[in-house]
């Protein structure tokens, strides 16, 4: 989205020039109206969810309690979704159900490579599915059935148990013990989402765009940058509140005339929206949160400048974030306490 044309010699601006500030201006003063009288309406961004495991999981439900607070949010009436691989087509998913999937498919490897460490290989039984639910369930019953395959093969192993007294299970098979990692979350997002490949040990290129990933609470949190598969209009919407909102509060540090340079285009990035996304399941604050990112990418002078006051204005969390380089970066009541390496 373009900013308005402005320049600090007015005499040189051509007419058509300032036609298109005012009409941008206007544009911008009509989408904050509608952000308030969605509120007025009744919107609220803290009304439950269906639950994982229905079809219109992390979708709105019809009751709810009143409005969180933090930032407005406005995930529209209409569903959002993102174009997701299921085997060999793409299907429309919501957008927790494209969380899901990744972190449904990240286990689902994991739990079948720790075995192919000891039986190259197997593989588990087929599963033909035509839609992104069966899918998430095919994929977790293979991490089952990879996991009791390994306990089968390790029980009477004294390298993996108790020794070989054909004992006890050591745990219950039929749960998933293999946990992946992060790494394994962003990269099966990837795939899902058609984003490019980033080889193991490598960090993204910016041609490969940026995945963030946050573990909230349980609840796999998994942000882009807006060139992104996986960026849908909902974010999009979000992202301009945001920087409308952070215009407002911190004037001296945003760009006021030219609203897409740096450092407001950090609104638009992989950290802002898994910040954003993360915001949402708790009714638009994480006022409180000790939350932890990873990102497959160097954080950027944007995100440098502009995070810790995007922070603020969703409650001063702490954010310990691990960047592609390996960097800690702390950011805590609208400051970093840590910047990474340089």
């Amino acid at each position: 989205m373009r900013g308005p044309i402005s320049s600090p010699v007015k005499a040189c601006i051509p007419p058509i020039a300032l036609e298109c500030e005012v009409a941008w201006a206007r544009v911008v003063l009509a989408f904050k109206v509608f952000v308030q009288v969605a509120i007025k309406a009744g919107f609220n961004p803290g009304q439950p969810r269906a639950p994982a495991g229905n079809p219109d999981g992390g979708q709105w439900t019809s009751s709810g309690g009143s409005a969180g607070g933090g930032l407005v949010h406005l995930a529209s009436s209409r569903r959002q979704t993102v174009r997701v691989r299921v085997g060999r087509s793409y299907h429309e998913a919501t957008l927790g159900q494209s969380m899901r999937l990744a972190n449904a498919l990240a286990l689902a490897r994991s739990s079948r490579d720790r075995v192919r460490e000891i039986e190259p290989g197997w593989k588990p039984r087929p599963s033909l599915t035509e839609t992104v639910e069966g899918e998430i369930r095919a994929l977790e019953a293979a991490a089952r059935e990879a996991d009791a395959r390994f306990h089968e093969l390790t029980r009477s192993d004294p390298r993996f148990g108790i020794g070989g007294n054909q004992g006890p299970a050591l745990s219950d098979p039929t749960a998933p013990s293999s946990r992946p990692r992060s790494s394994e979350i962003v990269e099966a997002y990837r795939y899902i989402t058609g984003m490019p490949q980033v080889p193991p040990s490598r960090q993204a290129s910016s041609a490969s765009g940026t995945v963030a990933y946050i573990d909230l609470d349980g609840t796999p949190i998994i942000g882009v940058n807006s060139d992104a598969p996986g960026y849908t209009s909902g974010d999009e919407a979000l992202a301009q509140v945001l920087r409308s909102e952070l215009i407002d509060e911190f004037p001296d540090v945003m760009s006021t005339t030219h609203w897409g340079r740096i450092p407001n285009n950090a609104v638009f990035h992989a950290e802002a929206n898994a910040l954003l996304r993360a915001a949402q399941v708790y009714g638009g604050t994480l006022r409180g949160r000790d939350i932890e990112m990873r990102t497959d990418r160097p954080l950027c002078r944007s995100c440098d400048i502009l995070l810790p006051y995007i922070g603020s204005l969703l409650g001063n969390p702490t954010v310990r974030i691990i960047d592609g380089t390996g960097a800690l970066w702390i950011v805590r009541d609208g400051v970093w306490i840590r910047r990474g390496r340089r």
